[in-house]
């Protein structure tokens, strides 16, 4: 992943991919999530901005507030592992049923995305490789998530039927 450039300075990716989540995904106020972090507001959109670097103390805090697996997936891209969420103890099955209900929702999402690239003709041009591969890195997260469901049943040796 390239760094951007925010005026004269280099914004990392993962400053980037925080401000993504915070600014325009708004998955959490930004307020409330510097102050977990410490933080003033402006303390974390310089970092976001790349005006400073995030200490691994708040690494760890944005993981636990944010709760997206885009952060961990960040961490492990470029090696042989998978991001998998870990499943709600208090209930098994209904985890099974969402990690399976985005298990197939993953496999259609890239169906589509294959079957448009295709149609367009071969061979696949650049756009068309990282549709491909973005779908397949949400797919493996969602096929890794329900593992981590039915393993994590059968650990607990809980039915998953009613």
């Amino acid at each position: 992943m390239a760094a951007s450039t925010t005026g004269s300075r280099v914004r990392d990716p993962f400053s980037h991919l925080i401000y993504q989540l915070l600014v325009i995904e708004k998955r959490a106020p930004v307020a409330e999530v510097a102050a977990t972090l410490g933080l003033s507001p402006s303390a974390l959109y310089g970092r976001m901005q790349g005006r400073a670097r995030f200490r691994v103390e708040e690494v760890r805090a944005l993981i636990a507030v944010l709760d997206d697996q885009r952060l961990l997936r960040w961490f492990v891209d470029d090696s042989r592992f998978v991001v998998a969420r870990r499943p709600r103890p208090d209930a098994v099955r209904r985890s099974v049923i969402d990690a399976t209900s985005e298990a197939l929702h993953g496999a259609v999402d890239l169906m589509r995305v294959v079957a448009k690239a295709l149609d367009d003709g071969l061979p696949l041009d650049h756009r068309d490789r990282a549709a491909i591969l973005t779908e397949v890195v949400e797919a493996e997260t969602a096929i890794a998530n329900l593992r981590a469901a039915v393993d994590h049943s059968a650990q607990r040796d809980q039915p998953l039927a009613t």
